[in-house]
């Protein structure tokens, strides 16, 4: 199992990566068949305690955790592996029960008009896009706890965007 650290000031807070990559794998090793899982551990000191990431592939999925704690970097580690676990439950319990149900789609939304206000981007993300259905773009959406997500449909071979609406159905933007 790969561990990657983001962690600054790790021995002024008493943390061992060592202690930290030995937890990750005593816990989470029973779940994988091979050692190339990469997980991702970001630690970061904010003012009211420390901030703990943890982002790993599990079942075609990508889990994401963020925990706070306001005792140690540790203790948010520990929770943070608690929700990871969590995550992996859910995943593999959606996983089958998908495999049985079809998840119906509504209709995208209607256009609307464009404003000349400017905008300003404060973060961008990067991630692998790979081909899946609509049914797999919903439940990587539902397992990362966003609103919406974009994908290339594995029919089509087209990019689209899954959204969750308001009364609880999801949607389907496709570009013409």
């Amino acid at each position: 199992m790969l561990v990657k650290f983001n962690c600054k000031n790790a021995n002024l807070w008493n943390i061992t990566i060592e202690a930290m990559e030995k937890k990750i794998e005593s816990r989470f090793s029973r779940y994988f068949d091979t050692d190339d899982v990469a997980v991702n551990v970001k630690v970061t000191e904010q003012k009211l305690g420390f901030k703990v990431e943890l982002t790993m592939p599990y079942l075609g999925q990508q889990l994401r955790a963020e925990v706070t704690d306001k005792e140690s970097p540790l203790a948010a580690f520990d929770k943070g592996m608690d929700v990871m676990e969590r995550q992996m439950s859910k995943c593999k319990t959606k996983l089958k029960r998908n495999k049985r149900q079809v998840i119906e789609v509504a209709a995208a939304p209607a256009e609307y008009a464009e404003d000349d206000t400017d905008y300003e981007v404060v973060r961008t993300k990067n991630y692998e896009m790979k081909p899946m259905t609509v049914q797999d773009a919903i439940l990587n959406m539902e397992m990362l706890g966003h609103a919406f997500y974009m994908f290339r449909d594995a029919d089509t071979g087209s990019y689209a965007t899954v959204y969750k609406r308001a009364d609880g159905a999801y949607g389907l933007i496709v570009p013409k």
